[in-house]
């Protein structure tokens, strides 16, 4: 798996307790900082960052990915769509909360957009699902 971070900087015990929430170890992280210029379009800006992973084709529909997004909503919406783009399907997030004893952002679940989306397809056609987890790993 392949910890896509394109948010704040991770401390080792963020992507350790990514690694717990996840199941298994990140092989590899890989930090593109998120530094946008609020004068300037936002979509080349995050298509930017995200051409800075430096994966091939093969890469994005290949990897298995967990990613990490900006605070910035808008952004968060962009890199997802980029990436689902690129792959071919929605990505796996982490969701990060505000931990007031640490006073800091830390991991708190792993969600599947991917599943999110299959389950909310289905429920349109009456198949619903039970309620649930929509963590388990990465894509």
């Amino acid at each position: 798996m392949v910890l896509l971070n394109f948010a704040h900087s991770l401390t080792e015990e963020d992507v350790s307790g990514i690694a717990a929430l996840a199941g298994r170890t990140p092989k590899n992280v890989v930090h593109i900082a998120p530094e946008f210029v609020g004068s300037l379009p936002l979509v080349p800006q995050v298509r930017k960052m995200v051409d800075a992973v430096g994966f091939s084709q093969k890469d994005w529909q290949n990897s298995s990915l967990l990613v990490c997004l900006p605070l910035d909503s808008a952004a968060a919406a962009i890199f997802v769509a980029e990436i689902a783009g690129r792959r071919g399907r929605t990505p796996t997030i982490v969701r990060f909360v505000q931990d007031a004893q640490k006073g800091r952002l830390v991991p708190f679940e792993i969600i599947s957009l991917h599943q999110v989306r299959k389950e909310t397809n289905q429920a349109q056609k009456g198949w619903v699902q039970s309620a649930g987890s929509h963590g388990g790993g990465s894509d």
